[in-house]
């Protein structure tokens, strides 16, 4: 099978009708609330993600007009378009924790975009999102990828990639990117997703790319560590190539150690705090 034949979801039809409503001149958003609302499941997982505390938003929000009041039109088609990922997935084995996970390595790197970087914080949030989106596009095309994923889920990104090669001829990296640029998100986001197997070379100068997927893949690279620490589902073994990515990302980032270590200590406090609520 050649790696670019592989069977990738087409973008939902809520997304396609919100998207063509918002290219009108006068744009109407009581029919765009109304498409959104029309998907129960998709309604309370935008809203969830709403109230994530990542957005560090001061009031809770019960419903979509609110969001768009309080974070604009555009930036709610962003979050809505990375969330509903999960809901094209369906039939995937894949563990709740599974997606529950790229939503807390989505969140970490809103956060960290917002602090550290001038990318937009939509663009990190869809590449935390996204960033192993291409796990349920392999489960999909093959049969015996499940048993694969068992045997080397927990190996760094640049030995799962060469394994993935191997034996499907292609890998999750660069499917997960050609789902990003299928549903028309930005190219930034796309690259950073494909790039994270060589993402130490990016950091650290060997590999030339433009700042903006540069600083995308550093804020990935700690959301990853971060949630690694707190999620034991995606915590790897620990390995020289994560030690080198993450110096590489606070080296970029001019991030200290001391000073990650208590970003660090922050966030994990604070995925506590929401999963205890």
């Amino acid at each position: 099978m050649k790696q670019n034949s592989l069977i990738i979801p087409p973008r939902p039809g809520i997304l396609l009708e919100i998207q063509a409503l918002m290219q009108q001149q006068d744009v109407e958003l009581h029919k765009i609330t109304q498409l959104i609302k029309q998907d129960v499941s998709l309604y309370a997982i935008l809203l969830s993600s709403v109230n994530s505390p990542w957005l560090g938003l001061r009031q809770e929000v019960t419903s979509v007009e609110t969001a768009i009041s309080l974070m604009g039109l555009e930036r709610v088609l962003g979050l809505l378009q990375a969330v509903i990922i999960r809901s094209c997935f369906k039939e995937s084995p894949l563990l709740e924790s599974f997606w529950d996970t790229a939503s807390e390595v989505a969140g970490i790197c809103q956060s960290l975009a917002a602090k550290y970087t001038s990318i937009k914080v939509d663009d990190a949030y869809s590449v935390g999102m996204l960033h192993n989106a291409g796990v349920p596009i392999m489960l999909l095309n093959f049969e015996n990828y499940d048993a694969f994923l068992t045997t080397h889920t927990r190996k760094p990104a640049n030995e799962m990639c060469v394994y993935e090669r191997q034996t499907f001829n292609t890998d999750h990296y660069l499917q997960g990117a050609l789902m990003a640029k299928a549903w028309y998100m930005s190219h930034d986001v796309s690259l950073a997703i494909r790039y994270q197997p060589i993402a130490k070379s990016v950091l650290d100068g060997s590999k030339q790319l433009p700042a903006d997927i540069c600083q995308l893949l550093a804020v990935l690279t700690l959301a990853k560590d971060i949630s690694g620490e707190y999620q034991h589902y995606w915590k790897v073994e620990d390995n020289e190539f994560n030690t080198q990515c993450v110096e590489a990302a606070l080296s970029y980032l001019n991030i200290s150690g001391g000073e990650y270590d208590e970003i660090k200590d922050d966030a994990i406090n604070d995925l506590m705090g929401n999963q205890v609520a």
